[in-house]
């Protein structure tokens, strides 16, 4: 029958005030007791997110207050959580996801490798890089018998970072993400649903929503949402379009095995990458 596992997929309204997120993201994993899921997924730039570009970034450690606090409420609840925020590491600004595990504590599972430099026509050029040091590695981690492949938000674009993970045959693959309006509803769908076909296993992706207000005001800026999660099959199993919340869907390693039973892409690559 193969592993499984129930997961939260969290959809939040960040914006540059830390407690506020910080009380969201609480609220969230407290309210989902009663679901009993092994873990919860978070979008990217859960603790912080820039809403006037000029301003700076802010950035926590992984032993700061509120990753402390968080870890305590995951060890209360039985709940594991994975969420992507600025984080400060060695003197520089890292885009980077966090697991905190319900017994072992917090660790940086990955750093945003594909920084978001764009410059979209009628809108002020974004530059991840004026900021944030690249990641420089894929990485893989065990969650419950599956194996994850990380990613964020900006790397969905890079198939040769998902083509290392469909080699290495994982299970999951996770996309934090807070994605403009405009590309979201032209690339984000069809997106995740390729990278799920290609790499035969599932996508979780958990985004922003919304609009997001500076807390000093007079800035704002807009994420498409649509946090969803794709089976190996590339059908969405669940989605939110819109607001805050949370739903919940149930892995099975029994549906990736029947999936690349049925299509035996690991027998048929041509290309050693």
């Amino acid at each position: 029958m193969g592993a499984r596992i129930k997961i939260g997929i969290a959809q939040l309204n960040s914006n540059d005030d830390f407690q506020r997120n910080f009380s969201q993201i609480k609220k969230i994993i407290l309210e989902a007791q009663h679901e009993k899921p092994a873990a919860i997924f978070f979008p990217e730039n859960s603790l912080f997110m820039r809403v006037d570009s000029d301003s700076g970034i802010k950035a926590i450690s992984l032993q700061d207050e509120m990753m402390l606090e968080l870890k305590e409420i995951c060890t209360q609840t039985q709940i594991s959580i994975h969420l992507t925020t600025p984080i400060l590491e060695d003197g520089k600004f890292f885009n980077a996801s966090v697991w905190i595990d319900a017994k072992l504590g917090a660790s940086i599972v990955y750093r945003k490798m594909h920084l978001f430099d764009i410059e979209l026509i009628g809108e002020r050029p974004i530059r991840e890089s004026d900021v944030f040091t690249n990641g420089e590695k894929p990485t893989i981690f065990n969650i419950n018998n599956f194996k994850v492949g990380s990613s964020i938000c900006y790397d969905i674009r890079f198939a040769e970072l998902y083509s290392t993970y469909a080699k290495a045959e994982v299970d999951v693959i996770l996309v934090p993400a807070a994605f403009l309006v405009k590309t979201g509803r032209a690339h984000w769908e069809v997106l995740l649903r390729a990278r799920a076909i290609e790499s035969q296993c599932y996508v979780v992706a958990s985004a922003q929503s919304g609009l997001h207000q500076s807390s000093s005001g007079g800035f704002e800026r807009e994420t498409f949402g649509h946090s969803m999660i794709i089976n190996p099959w590339g059908e969405v199993m669940a989605f939110k379009a819109n607001g805050v919340g949370v739903f919940f869907a149930e892995l099975s390693q029994e549906l990736l095995l029947n999936v690349r039973k049925q299509i035996p892409m690991k027998n048929h690559r041509r290309i050693d990458f």
